[in-house]
């Protein structure tokens, strides 16, 4: 395994360079930009508001789009938004916080070409529900001790790698698209046989390269395999692969993969001295993030591997226990907050 692993970290840090070093653009992140991720991975209540405010009002683009979100039908009120500390009252900071990030994600990064089963709205769609549980489990009463704001940016670039695979390697990663829902198998085996590594050490490799914290870029590049990251960076991976699963369960997006992650063999699911392995504990975690998920998605892209094999259906209510067992999810049309996110941020 020892062996294995060297060399799968070699060869994602000659793909990396090759990603970095090629004709395609890969943007540097601006400094206004770093300056947020900063200031978003904080606790909540240490966010100082006015910097915050600040720091949104000198990127026009996002200016506007904040403000478009606030005056949207969803939170239709008759006095109209026109400053950042109004949309954070009308809103709250934690769906300020959310949307920025993944605006800003959204408008730096460039777009990768169609691949059957895996869309660039899906992928992000799939990647802000992985960031919004991943959020959840930073609260105090998991006390795993990792900032929730952290998590959240990790849960947000955990699907990193592919992004770049789709944009460098088009064929190779679609190739890699088609056998994972064929086979219905993880996308990181496949990547395994065709790349010789997988999307997670990739996206881990560049992110170093663009000097995002290491607990960030480790919890991406070990968060399909968190019993091989280094130890202080066990806790991130393995809360990260936690929501990967629940976001799953969600059927908000697509991630490419052929199958569910089951929760309950997660790393930290199959800790039996840990709150997250505990079943009254993980059914009520996990159907309060499903609820909140519903409550703020809409018209996700159907999960990848339905739409593939042409099972995907009407949507019914189905256990999340279930769920797991079969590896499929129904299909299911949402409305709520993030149809307008998605509508305002643009694909």
């Amino acid at each position: 395994m020892g062996d294995n692993l060297v060399s799968e970290k070699t060869i994602a840090f000659s793909i990396a360079h090759e990603i970095l070093s090629s004709s395609v653009d890969i943007p540097t992140i601006p400094e206004n930009g770093a300056r947020i991720m900063s200031m978003v991975r904080r606790p909540l209540d240490k966010i100082d508001i006015p910097s915050f405010a600040k720091l949104v009002e000198s990127d026009p683009g996002l200016f506007t789009r904040v403000l478009q979100l606030a005056n949207s039908p969803f939170y239709a009120e008759i006095e109209k938004i026109v400053s950042i500390r109004s949309a954070i009252v009308r809103i709250g900071l934690t769906e300020i916080v959310n949307s920025v990030c993944l605006y800003f994600f959204q408008k730096m990064l460039p777009k990768f070409p169609e691949i059957p089963g895996f869309s660039y709205d899906g992928f992000w769609t799939h990647s802000w529900a992985c960031a919004v549980a991943n959020r959840r489990l930073g609260h105090p009463n998991i006390g795993m001790g990792i900032m929730p704001g952290e998590l959240y940016m990790t849960g947000l670039l955990q699907g990193m790698g592919k992004l770049m695979l789709a944009i460098h390697f088009p064929e190779d990663f679609t190739k890699c698209i088609k056998n994972a829902l064929e086979y219905e198998e993880p996308l990181n085996k496949i990547e395994k046989d065709v790349f010789g590594t997988t999307d997670c050490l990739v996206a881990g490799k560049v992110m170093s390269a663009w000097h995002l914290p290491g607990n960030i870029c480790e919890g991406v590049a070990y968060y399909q395999t968190p019993e091989l990251a280094p130890p202080e960076y066990i806790i991130i991976a393995g809360l990260t692969q936690y929501a990967y699963a629940i976001a799953g369960l969600s059927g908000t997006g697509c991630s490419g993969d052929g199958i569910l992650m089951d929760v309950t063999q997660t790393y930290f699911g199959e800790q039996s001295n840990l709150i997250l392995s505990k079943k009254s504990f993980q059914d009520s975690l996990i159907r309060e993030i499903l609820n909140y998920l519903d409550i703020l998605s809409d018209s996700v892209t159907e999960p990848a591997y339905e739409v593939a094999s042409g099972k995907a259906g009407k949507a019914k209510t189905v256990d999340w226990r279930s769920k797991k067992k079969t590896g499929k999810l129904p299909s299911k049309k949402k409305k709520g907050l993030m149809g307008w996110i998605k509508s305002f941020w643009g694909s």
